[in-house]
């Protein structure tokens, strides 16, 4: 027995170390997990070294990677690298930032280099990582001491953007007009927001049918201005006003100041993945209609209350959002109006089942109750199918459901650029 005893222990000391050295891969199995502003073909030629999968079932790491803008109108990547099964252990968190004037290509560049310093770590469990070398330029420029940041900024942190587009179409019996503006002017620091952000629409149309001609025009504007103050990590405070015009609401201007205060259970460094909110508004509202209202009002000054919930989440098992607001009227400062309300829910959720199957749910359900600016007079057909008018209603909602499911090789290594620019499924956009 206890040669058996020897013999075994013997085989386990032999067999043991040449199996751990079996078991080291060669390089590592990433999933990228990213949106619309990754250049994947790009990333896969300049970090060739690793194999790239289609999804995070089977992968060493997961690479999760979001964004956001930030002040100055660049955007803020944040990039997590979450070792999985063997790896499950490690994980790692690093940013970008792109600048407001900074081209694609710089961007994709920036990012890519970002991606590959965070894999050294993970590498280093290869056999790739004995062939890291690693190189650090030194450049004369001294170090700045921590925490002191110089920047030198002739526009004080304000951005402006102006775009205005417009269309002429026209066939033998009718023809349309489209007129779309869009500015809006910014400035974000740390201690303070502020955004103006405005658009005006205008479509005309022509229609010769057999009973005669239909003229239609439809305006639609609005401006949307905020001041928000930081008050700490989780609370917030601003004022916000909203000034719009719609022919198809029967508004001819309707302008509006609201106080408001945010709560975020999480702190707003984290918005990126997790972000819950909480925010309370009162609206003093003044409306004025084109024509006279199933209340018999031309003018109406009036308070509102607003509350609503907000939740976005983007986990690796993919990503959630879902609001939930209450609008009501409280007066128009001759009675009570509060039976005029709005609850509006809405929600997606992107869901990975398992490997290659992913779930898409998306719903909005509203129930209306507050539509004051309907017309005491009777719309018109052709104002209703033209989308000039709106018609009452109690309720609205909206529903999608959709899966996709991808098979067959997880690898996805070979960057094949031929046929891809003017058909539209350009290679960078396949992963």
């Amino acid at each position: 027995m206890k040669k058996s005893f020897l013999q075994l222990l013997l085989f386990i000391a032999v067999t043991l170390p040449a199996t751990a050295q079996e078991s080291i891969p060669e390089t590592l199995d990433l999933f990228i997990d990213c949106g619309r502003s990754c250049d994947f073909d790009y990333m896969r030629r300049e970090i060739p070294y690793i194999n790239y999968v289609r999804d995070r079932v089977g992968a060493d790491v997961h690479l999760l990677i979001t964004e956001e803008s930030t002040g100055s109108g660049g955007r803020n990547f944040k990039l997590e690298f979450i070792g999985l099964d063997q790896l499950a252990s490690m994980k790692d968190d690093l940013a970008f930032v792109a600048g407001s004037t900074d081209t694609s290509n710089e961007v994709r560049e920036g990012l890519t280099n970002t991606i590959a310093r965070g894999l050294v770590r993970f590498l280093m469990t290869t056999e790739m990582g004995k062939r890291i070398e690693v190189s650090v330029p030194v450049t004369e420029q001294s170090t700045l001491p921590e925490n002191v940041q110089v920047i030198d900024d002739p526009w004080n942190f304000w951005v402006f953007n102006v775009r205005m587009s417009g269309s002429y179409e026209a066939e033998e019996s009718n023809s349309k007009t489209v007129i779309e503006t869009n500015v809006s002017a910014d400035r974000v620091t740390e201690e303070w927001k502020f955004l103006v952000w405005g658009r005006m629409n205008y479509r005309e149309s022509r229609f010769d049918l057999s009973t005669g001609t239909i003229r239609s025009s439809n305006r639609d504007g609005s401006v949307y201005g905020q001041l928000v103050k930081s008050l700490s990590e989780r609370w917030s405070a601003g004022l916000t006003t909203y000034t719009n015009t719609s022919s198809s609401n029967n508004t001819n201007l309707s302008t509006s100041i609201s106080p408001t205060v945010e709560f975020s259970f999480f702190p707003y460094t984290e918005s990126s993945t997790r972000d819950l909110r909480a925010r309370y508004e009162i609206n003093l509202r003044k409306n004025s209609y084109d024509e006279l209202t199933v209340y018999n009002e031309l003018d109406q000054l009036l308070i509102q209350n607003q509350l609503q919930l907000m939740a976005n989440f983007r986990q690796p098992w993919g990503s959630a959002r879902a609001s939930i607001s209450l609008e009501s009227y409280v007066t128009d400062f001759e009675e009570s109006l509060f039976d005029l309300y709005n609850v509006a829910l809405n929600g997606n959720i992107d869901f990975r089942v398992a490997r290659g199957l992913s779930i898409n749910l998306e719903a909005k359900v509203s129930s209306v109750h507050d539509q004051i600016w309907l017309p005491l007079e009777e719309s018109d057909d052709e104002d209703v199918l033209l989308g000039n008018r709106k018609l009452p209603t109690s309720f609205e909602y909206e529903m999608k459901l959709g899966f996709s499911y991808r098979f067959g090789s997880i690898y996805n290594n070979i960057v094949n650029p031929r046929f891809g620019f003017f058909g539209g499924g350009g290679g960078s956009s396949s992963r």
